[in-house]
């Protein structure tokens, strides 16, 4: 595990947590996920240089671009993702850059999974702040996302990593069995617009393995820091 410090902190009543490594950190790395807190040290491994943040989200609400019909019994999706967008870029990255030093467009990836990789492909879409955006078993069956993808294409400089288990194409309510075709359908656009683009396939469902393809779309990044600097 990489030597650093975790730190826990509020930020605009959301509950925060970033890990810094000891010694020079280059880069920063935005995780959009689920229990990031336990996460997070471990994960430095793959990028040692890299401060590593996370922020409370409600997925269903903050993970979602625009309104959808619910999957599961329960509440539809609110589709604020915009309003968590602007708390990272006007409130969580000014933050870090304040205590941590300022990281270039470059040097910053944005990440996450299920929803909140749907979340980082749309931020990417929305904002120029992020240099590298990776979807883990991204969401991208979200109503109408694939349309809204291919008219709202990121500039020519981000680089991207899809990733799905091979079995989640056949599990859940027909919507969610769409994620298949959906991210192939992503990965055929960012191929044809000739965007740096990787697509992974991993064994098994939605919710196996999740801390590798973590630590796989990480070495990805942290590869294309390296090439960048090369």
């Amino acid at each position: 595990m990489t030597a650093g410090i975790t730190e826990r902190f509020k930020l605009k009543e959301r509950s925060c947590v970033c890990f810094a490594p000891c010694g020079e950190i280059k880069h920063i790395a935005v995780l959009c996920g689920w229990n990031m807190a336990e996460l997070l040290p471990k994960l430095s491994e793959e990028l040692p240089e890299t401060l590593l943040f996370s922020a409370e989200a409600d997925g269903g609400r903050d993970f979602t671009p625009w309104a959808a019909p619910a999957v599961w019994e329960g509440d539809p999706f609110s589709g604020e993702g915009q309003a968590y967008l602007s708390f990272l870029l006007e409130d969580a990255l000014p933050n870090l850059f304040e205590k941590y030093g300022y990281f270039d467009v470059k040097d910053r990836l944005i990440a996450g999974y299920s929803l909140g990789g749907l979340f980082s492909l749309w931020a990417s879409a929305e904002s120029g702040a992020f240099g590298q955006a990776a979807s883990l078993s991204g969401s991208t069956w979200y109503p109408d996302f694939t349309a809204y993808f291919a008219v709202h294409l990121p500039d020519e400089t981000k680089r991207f990593y899809l990733s799905l288990g091979d079995r989640e194409p056949y599990g859940g309510p027909p919507v969610l069995r769409a994620v298949g075709v959906c991210t192939e359908k992503i990965y055929a656009i960012l191929l044809e617009k000739q965007r740096d683009v990787v697509f992974e396939w991993n064994r098994g469902g939605h919710g196996k393995g999740i801390e590798n393809r973590w630590r796989k779309a990480l070495r990805w990044a942290a590869n294309g820091w390296k090439g960048r600097k090369a």
